[in-house]
């Protein structure tokens, strides 16, 4: 029985991506998870050598437009799955071997779901390009901010991820939070405490005397919610326009603003139902409406949002002639 290519290569991505999770487990044993990589990779490697051949015409969107300036169709087709392949593998084999870290972190999800959508871009049909293109930036963007820029940081300063957290919550969601709550006549106070074990954003209110301590951690945050947001649209306007202008960076401008000022809003409120009416009714906003306050202003943005963006793009920018400026006055 002839097993197609693409198979071949999904199986042995899996493997790594086995050996990989299969690690954090502690089931088994280094070698074990050498021979996984070194099969998978084998497996992978073995595969790209028939490919090209087999390849089948896909249309051009935004990514095979991108590669066709710097390299032929045929190319594009081994090098997208390969570099997902390598992808797998080196991070892999980096946390293995190299960090030697059994902590599974949301990084390398996102780096994994990103070099297996390279893996399997040319799968399936070939009518999908624009939800492969947008599958594939997405995850691009989210492994640039998410793992890139954390590693960067912690690597040229030292300083781990639970510092570079506490600091941006602090600066960015704790004390914005606080100062619109005493604006509401709330006698709320913010602590950054980087010597605790715990959370280390504390924000303090009163109910009837006493003071309430509420840890504020990296998911109630919206920190995570500003980066899913940032690769989400910037990847939806790629795809969808192929371009970045002024009228994309102001929009993202925009969204990335209200991302930030809907969470600012929804831990306000909860902590003001907390205030007034106790911590079960807080735990019940918490859990429940703060998610829906937040959904319900990202959708109307991004519903306004592309409208606009829709009808500045379409419009047609034809430069001032001597002819167009005669008629004009003329007029």
């Amino acid at each position: 029985m002839k097993i197609a290519r693409e198979w071949l290569l999904l199986l042995g991505a899996l493997l790594v991506i086995a050996a990989l999770y299969n690690h954090y487990l502690g089931h088994s044993v280094y070698l074990v998870e050498a021979i996984f990589i070194a099969v998978g990779a084998g497996l992978g490697f073995y595969s790209l050598r028939g490919i090209a051949r087999e390849s089948r015409r896909i249309e051009d969107g935004l990514l095979i437009k991108i590669l066709t300036r710097y390299i032929t169709r045929g190319q594009c087709v081994v090098l997208i799955p390969l570099l997902g392949l390598i992808l797998i593998v080196a991070w892999s084999v980096w946390k293995l071997f190299v960090v030697g870290e059994t902590n599974l972190r949301m990084e390398d999800f996102i780096v994994t779901l990103f070099g297996l959508s390279l893996v399997l871009y040319y799968a399936g049909p070939s009518g999908f390009t624009m939800q492969k293109d947008f599958v594939v930036l997405y995850l691009l963007f989210l492994t640039i901010v998410f793992a890139v820029i954390w590693k960067l940081y912690t690597i040229t300063t030292g300083e781990s991820y639970y510092r570079i957290t506490a600091y941006s919550e602090y600066y960015f969601i704790t004390l914005p939070v606080v100062a619109l709550l005493r604006l509401l006549g709330i006698d709320a106070g913010a602590e950054l405490d980087l010597g605790g074990v715990g959370l280390s954003n504390l924000i303090t209110y009163e109910y009837k005397g006493s003071t309430v301590w509420l840890a504020i951690g990296s998911g109630c945050s919206g920190l995570y919610s500003v980066g899913l947001f940032f690769s989400a649209f910037l990847a939806f306007v790629l795809v969808r326009y192929e371009k970045v202008d002024r009228y994309v960076l102001a929009a993202l401008g925009i969204g990335l603003f209200v991302t930030w000022f809907s969470n600012i809003l929804r831990m306000v409120i909860t902590i003001v139902v907390g205030s007034l009416y106790g911590h079960p009714a807080l735990v019940v906003v918490h859990s429940y409406i703060g998610i829906f306050l937040f959904v319900a202003f990202i959708t109307v943005f991004w519903f306004l949002v592309v409208r606009w963006l829709d009808r500045m793009e379409e419009e047609p920018s034809t430069p001032p002639t001597p002819q167009n400026d005669l008629a004009s006055q003329q007029t």
